[in-house]
């Protein structure tokens, strides 16, 4: 035991007392390990629905890529590409779960083509732009889902080492402990009684 047990009696309530401290800390802990488990569940179901939903619109985005580079050349789509290149700003909202603090929404804001830039291109720019812009806010939202899984999977597996370590380790030797030091406490009540008998004998004679 690393803390110092009180001798006697005193050290049976005090070893009773951390037994149930620590009962109730594998309770918490055990609640809060299932809150964190349907969290996951359902985090990791969201992200693989968007991860479907994203590779659907980078399909369509580079069937309307090359629909434009068909109609105007790759170079015409390059230099009216150039024009929004790096421009994509993202701002993110985060959240505490359980310990765990993690990403809960994001908004991806990209400019706007201008109808001057698009008039020199074809006429498969705008749905290519257009594709390409609801691709890059999935991708977005993607990895806002997958952050957040990684997160509360992290907290999750310290929630479940720390709920190991109590029920392998800390309660057993709590319990171990008491175990022992009853069997002491009633040796020596018995060599008390027996004390006692034999002085109350020799008190008789």
């Amino acid at each position: 035991m690393p803390e110092q047990l009180p001798a006697g009696r005193a050290g049976r309530l005090w070893l009773l007392d951390r037994i149930d401290a620590a009962q109730r800390g594998r309770d918490l802990l055990d609640r809060k390990r299932q809150l964190l488990r349907r969290q996951f569940d359902q985090l990791a179901l969201l992200a693989a629905e968007r991860r479907h939903t994203l590779n659907a619109a980078c399909v369509d985005a580079e069937t309307w890529a090359l629909r434009a580079a068909m109609l105007g050349g790759s170079a015409e789509t390059a230099l009216v590409a150039g024009a929004v290149s790096g421009q994509a700003t993202v701002s993110v909202s985060w959240r505490n779960t359980m310990g765990a603090r993690h990403p809960e929404e994001a908004h991806c804001e990209l400019p706007e083509l201008a109808p001057a830039e698009l008039a020199v291109g074809n006429a498969a720019l705008r749905p290519a732009a257009a594709a390409y812009r609801r691709a890059l806010g999935l991708a977005v939202d993607v990895a806002v889902a997958e952050t957040a899984r990684q997160k509360i999977g992290a907290e999750l597996q310290a929630t479940q080492r720390r709920l190991r370590g109590i029920e392998r380790h800390r309660v057993p030797a709590l319990q171990d402990a008491l175990r022992t030091l009853e069997l002491q406490l009633e040796e020596l009540e018995r060599e008390e009684r027996v004390v006692t008998r034999w002085a109350r004998a020799k008190a008789v004679r």
